[in-house]
């Protein structure tokens, strides 16, 4: 697999872990990062329209030019953009993958869950 695109959160602390775990369990070469606060509850909630049509845009971008074969939703612990409990941020994860699937049924689509070791745990 070439390109997954990867919606995360803004947060440094959460970059590197993802991105790797993503090369690492799917055998990507790249991954096109699109970063939020809270991303998470943006697409789980659907309020901010501007947000999400920047979201949609970016992730546009990633499956018509570089052929992206699937999208990865991330929330994480002590995450600013979405301070929730695990368990909450977990329900926003399955969500935001219900919601995306709606849009990209053609997609794989995944949830992952960033726990207080860094370690990406896959949720969806």
């Amino acid at each position: 697999m070439e390109f997954y695109s990867l919606i995360n959160c803004m947060d440094g602390r959460v970059q590197l872990p993802v991105i790797r775990y993503l090369q690492d369990r799917l055998d990507v070469k790249f991954v096109d990062v699109i970063t939020e606060a809270g991303p998470n509850l943006i697409l789980a909630e659907q309020r901010d329209t501007t947000l999400l049509d920047s979201i949609f845009s970016r992730i546009s971008i990633s499956i018509e030019n570089h052929g992206s074969e699937g999208i990865a939703v991330v929330g994480h612990h002590d995450c600013a953009g979405n301070p929730a409990p695990k368990e909450m941020q977990i329900s926003h994860i399955r969500q935001a993958v219900g919601f995306l699937r709606r849009h990209y049924p053609e997609m794989e689509i995944i949830g992952l869950w960033v726990d207080d070791n860094w370690k990406v745990n896959e949720v969806v």
